[in-house]
């Protein structure tokens, strides 16, 4: 007689009671095999792009001429302020300064550990922003580029214009959550996090524009950045996808 087969899955991880489509991992992988993983998939990439941001930084420093047709563009906006978006462009700015986004990198990685019981899925936030700072730190002081010339309400931070950190963090930080945000279950839940983690690093990049910290072509290369970063810290620890600890549930029909 044959028995039909049923599908232990955790009670928390059946399509409709719990919004995520990870159940515990019954063989998680090897450190050793994230780690190797991580220096393929996010170190070697990270060392092209940033040649790249730096080889780019020293064209516009030299030939380019330090695209002096870009500081018109930060003047207009220098006069175009106005105390309502001199007050959001603040708190923009604000929510990616330097302690705020570790804090908040810290807290999503725990998050989505405890969410997906996966600690290599939980990294993926801190990944992105660790791979945006290490690659950006290096390449504004390689590159030295001065800021516009305009007022700044905001201190300015000791690293150089090119490229925009605070864009770059923003969108490494937020998409990489957006990204690990896609397999939410509940439409509501998964739209609602995806569209914060694509709108408010924009809002970010804008701001540093607006409060005369960055040239155009800083905000353009910082939000590339993160986005670099984003992509490849999900990608990085999430290629296991087609181990066996990595396949999607299986549910009964019904469920």
């Amino acid at each position: 007689m044959s028995q039909s087969r049923t599908v232990d899955t955790h009670p928390h991880d059946r399509r409709g009671s719990h919004p995520w489509r990870w159940e515990p991992a019954a063989h998680p992988p090897a450190a050793s095999t994230v780690l190797r993983q991580l220096a393929l998939r996010a170190l070697l990439p990270g060392l092209v792009v940033f040649a790249l941001i730096v080889g780019l930084g020293k064209l516009i420093m030299g030939p380019l001429g330090e695209l002096q047709a870009e500081e018109p563009w930060s003047k207009q906006a220098e006069q175009a302020r106005t105390p309502i978006f001199d007050t959001l462009t603040h708190l923009w700015s604000s929510s990616t300064d330097t302690w705020m986004t570790i804090g908040t990198g810290i807290a999503a990685s725990l998050l989505v550990w405890f969410l997906t019981r996966r600690w290599w899925v939980g990294i993926v936030p801190v990944l992105a922003i660790t791979l945006e700072s290490s690659i950006f730190v290096a390449a504004t002081h390689i590159v030295g580029r001065p800021r516009p010339e305009v007022s700044r309400p905001d201190e300015a931070p000791p690293t150089s214009s090119f490229p925009s950190g605070h864009a770059a963090a923003a969108m490494a930080l937020w998409l990489s959550i957006a990204l690990l945000a896609a397999r939410i279950e509940r439409a509501w839940l998964r739209r609602t996090i995806m569209t914060i983690g694509v709108v408010l690093p924009i809002l970010v990049a804008f701001a540093r524009f607006y409060r005369g910290a960055h040239h155009v072509s800083d905000i353009v290369v910082g939000v590339l950045l993160g986005i670099f970063c984003a992509w490849t810290a999900t990608h990085a620890v999430t290629a296991t996808r087609q181990a066996p600890y990595e396949r999607e549930p299986e549910h009964p029909r019904g469920a």
